[in-house]
């Protein structure tokens, strides 16, 4: 049987990226492999369904750490958010925020999935690790030092700590004895990329309607769109893109004038997932394994980046120190701090939620006098700014001082 001191299941973004941010433990003989079942990739062509046609929205705070990964050429793949709006359709509430006033260089950024997976591979590809690729782990045992992993082969190996970040794919937690809470939204979200009249400049915009939030972010030339729909309703409206576009019109405006394309769309289940117990002997989850989002916020990969941000400083260290991965103690008190992270951050995102569907008289009001105080308050207007950007929550260096 095989044996590592760390595996990591899943090899999309929070898999990749986590390999990245281990490297310091990895270059001391940190011993790692990554399981995945999509192919390996190949130059700049990534086939993993984690990295696809979508795009990601990264905070301020997300840039800091692929910033601090040194991943080459990453700059000239993003979108630069210099601007936000937010509305609520149908009241005169109106939040204009302008990264350059509020003293930032930018709000965010964003990157198209298959970019941000190329850059990370090109990272990675390097390392001394066991890419295992096109490979499934089907079990996971705990045994006295550590977990036993069964892969769909029926290959054994032993890992001192297991690492789950297979997006919730798989039901591996099951096989730990741990629960998943979930709560659906009953509704869809739709994603596609959309082109308009005037080039959008850096601009984003949330945009609250009746039937569920409307984003627009910057994505090249482009925008990428993503629209709530309730499920009740998704049959009853326009299903292609040509029809669309007048719908997305009336409840969006032409903020950035005409609409003039839009690409056929994904579209998926809105659900919230969250492991209550995100640790055990010889295994932490991390990412959408961990928690699963409604983007209302726009915070789930966020939510990741700093999760694992706080798990390679730790393994970092005591390897740097002791050469050998954490133990439970340590393990659990970063886990824990996941967790009041990960229940943070799912709070804000079901209060908007809650507040901006409703359509009662008063808090619709409410709302626009709210946006509108934002708005003239310099100090208000910079916490959300913070908020938005992740600046709020602490994310430490990858390595020790």
């Amino acid at each position: 049987m095989a044996r590592f001191e760390l595996v990591v299941v899943g090899g999309g973004m929070v898999g990749m990226t986590l390999i990245a941010a281990l490297q310091p433990a990895i270059e001391q003989g940190l011993g790692v492999t990554l399981i995945d079942p999509a192919p390996q990739p190949q130059q700049q062509l990534i086939t993993s369904p984690s990295f696809d046609g979508r795009a990601t929205a990264l905070s301020a705070q997300a840039l800091q750490v692929f910033s601090a990964l040194k991943m080459a050429h990453l700059e000239q793949a993003l979108s630069n958010i210099q601007e936000i709006e937010v509305s609520d359709r149908g009241q005169a509430g109106f939040l204009e925020l302008h990264a350059q006033k509020l003293g930032f260089q930018r709000f965010g950024a964003v990157i198209a999935n298959a970019d941000l997976g190329a850059l990370l591979w090109q990272k990675i590809q390097s390392l001394p690790v066991h890419w295992r690729f096109n490979n499934q782990v089907v079990n996971l045992s705990p045994q006295q030092n550590g977990q036993s992993v069964t892969l769909a082969n029926g290959t054994l190996l032993h890992a001192d700590l297991v690492i789950l970040c297979d997006g919730g794919r798989s039901k591996l937690h099951e096989s730990l004895g741990f629960s998943l809470h979930e709560k659906s939204f009953k509704a869809l979200a739709r994603v596609a990329t959309l082109t308009t009249a005037r080039a959008h400049q850096g601009r984003a915009f949330e945009r609250f309607t009746e039937l569920g939030p409307i984003a627009l972010l910057p994505f090249g030339k482009a925008s990428t769109l993503v629209w709530t729909v309730p499920e009740a309703q998704a049959a009853s409206l326009p299903n292609s893109p040509a029809a669309t576009i007048p719908w997305l019109e009336q409840r969006f405006g032409q903020r950035l004038g005409r609409i003039t394309g839009l690409s056929d769309w994904s579209e998926y289940p809105l659900t919230e997932r969250q492991m209550p117990t995100l640790c055990s002997h010889g295994f932490l989850a991390l990412g959408n394994a961990a928690a699963t989002l409604h983007p209302v916020a726009g915070q789930g990969f966020n939510l990741a980046l700093r999760g694992l941000a706080r798990t390679a400083k730790l393994i970092n260290g005591e390897y740097a120190q002791a050469g050998k991965v954490p133990s439970f103690r340590q393990l659990n008190a970063v886990a824990a701090t996941i967790s009041r992270d990960q229940a943070n951050t799912a709070g804000i995102s079901r209060e908007l939620i809650q507040l901006f569907q409703s359509s009662a008289a008063l808090l619709r009001l409410g709302r626009g006098l709210g946006l509108n105080s934002l708005d003239r308050h310099p100090i208000l207007r910079q916490g959300v700014a913070l908020a938005g950007m992740g600046l709020l929550e602490d994310v430490p260096a990858l390595t020790p001082a």
